[in-house]
């Protein structure tokens, strides 16, 4: 797998608008975690190893551990001209501060804390799971991404007003035909973590020899 196509896992992987910021902590009892190691049809393995649990006053703690052994060719399209670069396999490691569970499924959020392409390092990571037991009619599935965290430094506004009345304004967007839609605020928060996606967006991997257990508690 190349680096480029896991840096941007997510979003190829992800369809529709991003989800609302729900209110309220969530519960403290909500968790995820286990191991799974698989391939992707490129015979290498791939590896995730992780653990989330949601603090009672909101975001969660863990860690996050993933391993890819294919030889990847990295260039940053972030940086004007920057090299392209080749590892042997790579790693990362994450501090989870996130946790979204729903039934079966759950997104896990974290901060890149140590990694072997280093300009991994301070990025976003975003794995969403799906539990499906004991894994004997339908195996576990998964799917992540890697992100470069918002980093706005300017504010738009109207070049024809010397202060634009507009600037700063919020309002809360709803769908009108929807009695039950709880619309969200806007501006969005940019902020890149659990509740970023919907989970109904998440398109799982097509993993192959599959092994280990992942397990969501909702």
């Amino acid at each position: 797998m190349r680096i480029a196509r896991f840096v941007l896992t997510s979003a190829l992987l992800l369809s529709g608008a991003p989800a609302p910021h729900a209110l309220g902590a969530r519960r403290a009892e909500q968790s995820a975690g286990g191991s799974y190691q698989f391939t992707m049809g490129d015979r290498y393995v791939k590896y995730v190893r992780f653990d989330a649990q949601a603090l009672s006053g909101g975001g969660a703690t863990g860690s996050l551990y993933f391993s890819d052994e294919a030889e990847v060719s990295y260039r940053d399209l972030d940086t004007i001209d920057s090299p392209e670069e080749t590892y042997r396999g790579y790693y990362l490691n994450a501090d989870v501060d996130g946790l979204l569970v729903k039934d079966n499924r759950a997104v896990v959020s974290g901060l890149v804390r140590e990694s072997s392409i280093p300009s991994l390092v301070g990025r976003r990571v975003l794995l969403a799971v799906e539990d499906n037991g004991d894994n004997s009619r339908e195996p576990d599935r998964l799917t992540w991404g890697v992100y470069l965290p918002t980093d706005r430094a300017w504010t738009p506004s109207d070049a024809e007003w010397e202060r634009d009345p507009g600037v700063g304004l919020t309002w809360w967007a709803a769908e009108a035909e929807l009695k039950d839609d709880a619309g969200y605020a806007m501006p969005r928060d940019e902020t890149i973590d659990e509740q970023t996606f919907a989970l109904p967006a998440y398109a799982f991997v097509e993993s192959e020899e599959g092994a280990g257990d992942i397990v969501v508690h909702p």
